[in-house]
């Protein structure tokens, strides 16, 4: 198994707010695909903030949602995570959006 983290920005580049929607449909993307995913949209703490810079050394600070899910590792899984990254960077005005994944195991008894 493997547990995908993907770190979606509050705000546009330009600092204005990404709209709601916007975000859930990226959630209900994955939902569709997987029927599944972890994620608190309207949660207040802890408030993950961010800050990088990038090769032109213009600095982003950003506060983000973190959406989590867990998948099989498969190249399949692994390719469509690699193309919805470009589409979701695209729709939500991002020079970069950050996906990790890493081993994962369910405690199971």
């Amino acid at each position: 198994m493997k547990l995908y983290r993907i770190f979606i920005p509050k705000r546009f580049n330009d600092g204005k707010l990404i709209p709601a929607k916007k975000i859930l449909k990226i959630a209900e993307e994955i939902r569709e695909k997987f029927g599944a995913y972890s994620f608190d949209p309207y949660g207040r703490l802890p408030i993950i903030q961010g800050v990088w810079t990038n090769n032109k050394k213009v600095r982003y600070e950003e506060e983000m949602n973190i959406l989590d899910l867990f998948v099989q590792d498969t190249f399949d899984i692994q390719k469509w995570f690699k193309a919805m990254k470009e589409k979701w960077r695209q729709d939500l005005e991002q020079e970069e959006l950050f996906i990790i994944f890493q081993n994962a195991e369910i405690v199971t008894y």
